[in-house]
């Protein structure tokens, strides 16, 4: 739900009722500069950054209209409420068009002046919104709503999920496990017109084969045991918004058939239901399968694989974009540093650069995470990444690093046992709470002699 709140110039010359506002508007959690005149309002202009002005427009000295004309010049996408106590016919029309926002009369209804209050608002913030992503695909910002890279295969990726953006075709993302296919499916739907709606996510592996149809169509009370009310499934919760269907590669068999009907005929039929539903839901689907091997081998629908890859996008891993690293890991360090950031040496940026990456973004950030928590300093060296270069002995010895490898094998058997008691045993979803993916995951199972359920053997 977007901030309601936001900060009001207000410019009103008579005392009385300027201090009255003033305090009305601070109640409702705005921040608000109170000027007496249209003039004091333009110098107040550059310092404050309001979000929208509430102006008078009858004062002495510079009027309403004549203010309304010079912030326009200023700043044209910043909204203006014009407020008047004579409400002629022919001010309406000219404030109007001149571009303020809205008109309000004197004295004015609080619950009134609310609602345009938070319509300008939300306008404002979509107006950032939209300024921020085109800087973004500018290159200004060194990624796209929210994914990030300079390098050319990202740069490409960026123009194609901008151009595919506006269209309600299914798309298709492919790429290795941890190359950011989640990121990619986000950005489709931020870049849409369908940002406003809904943007639902589901793991096609995470559910049983017995429920799959229930989750994702929704089930009629008392269609199967344990059916006790009847719940719409996540088609009906996308509804004018977008549906991830990531390991769109683990959808069962016998449900590919009703998946299929869903995306060409745009309705759903509910479990114990026959009538079916219209729905209005674009459609990402992610895997890191060979769907066109699955599809040979029997495993896979051709004519879902058709349905699906309508429009295909790949996801390049991280080491087809290298450049990226130090942009990423920069990133990564910020947020997972929590406002303290640790700082990468010189010597450990050129480790990163030299690592192969096969569990790639996710791999990265997983280092960098063990480095945030065990690097003793401000600045992670390359003995706190714990990457040894294939077939070498480890980058320091001695019981300093010994001690220090005892405290990440701790955490990692603790980390992976807790995940499997939170997650019931279910190894898939189990390694999705750890963030990793499952034969990473199994390989740390069998390191620590851990099986479903968390028990050790």
């Amino acid at each position: 739900m977007p901030d309601e709140r936001g900060k009001i110039l207000l410019v009103e010359d008579e005392e009385g009722l300027r201090e009255l506002l003033k305090a009305s508007l601070g109640r409702l959690g705005h921040q608000v500069r109170a000027c007496a005149s249209g003039e004091h309002a333009l110098e107040s202009l550059a310092a404050f950054d309001p979000d929208v002005v509430l102006t008078d427009l009858r004062m002495p000295g510079m009027s309403g209209e004549d203010l309304l004309r010079r912030l326009k010049k200023a700043k044209p996408t910043l909204p203006v409420v014009v407020l008047s106590g004579f409400g002629k016919a022919k001010d309406i029309v000219e404030v109007i068009r001149l571009g303020a926002e809205d008109y309000l009369s004197k004295p004015v209804d609080s619950a009134e002046l609310q609602i345009v209050l938070l319509k300008a608002l939300e306008k404002q913030r979509l107006l950032k919104e939209n300024e921020r992503l085109r800087q973004e695909l500018s290159g200004g910002g060194g990624g796209l709503a929210g994914m990030i890279g300079r390098s050319k295969p990202m740069k490409d990726l960026f123009s194609l999920v901008e151009r595919l953006a506006q269209s309600t075709s299914t798309v298709l993302v492919v790429g290795e496990s941890g190359a950011g296919k989640e990121g990619v499916a986000r950005a489709l739907h931020t870049l849409s017109p369908r940002s406003g709606g809904p943007f639902i996510d589901v793991n096609a592996g995470s559910v049983p084969a017995t429920l799959f149809e229930a989750e994702l169509f929704g089930a009629k009370k008392g269609a199967f045991t344990g059916a006790d009310i009847t719940r719409e499934g996540l088609f009906q919760a996308a509804h004018n918004g977008t549906l991830f269907l990531d390991e769109v590669g683990e959808v069962p068999m016998e449900s590919q058939a009703k998946l299929l009907r869903v995306l060409e005929n745009h309705e759903v039929k509910m479990v114990g239901e026959t009538k079916a539903r219209k729905v209005d839901v674009r459609v990402v689907a992610a895997t890191n399968r060979d769907l066109e091997e699955e599809v040979r081998a029997g495993r896979f629908r051709q004519d879902l694989f058709f349905r699906l890859s309508v429009l295909p996008v790949r996801v390049p891993p991280l080491r087809e974009r290298m450049d990226d690293v130090p942009l990423l890991a920069e990133g990564l360090l910020e947020r997972l540093s929590g406002g303290k950031t640790k700082r990468l040496s010189a010597a450990a940026l050129k480790r990163l650069l030299v690592h192969n990456w096969p569990g790639n973004v996710r791999e990265l950030r997983n280092v960098l995470e063990r480095a945030v928590l065990l690097a003793p300093g401000d600045e992670i060296g390359p003995e706190d990444l714990y990457l040894e270069s294939s077939g070498s002995a480890p980058l320091r010895s001695g019981s300093f690093m010994q001690a220090k490898r005892s405290v990440v094998e701790a955490f990692e058997k603790d980390y992976v046992r807790r995940a499997l008691d939170e997650s019931a045993g279910n190894i898939s979803r189990a390694a999705r709470m750890a963030d990793l993916d499952r034969k990473n995951f199994q390989i740390l199972m069998k390191k620590y002699g851990l099986r479903g359920g968390g028990e050790a053997r």
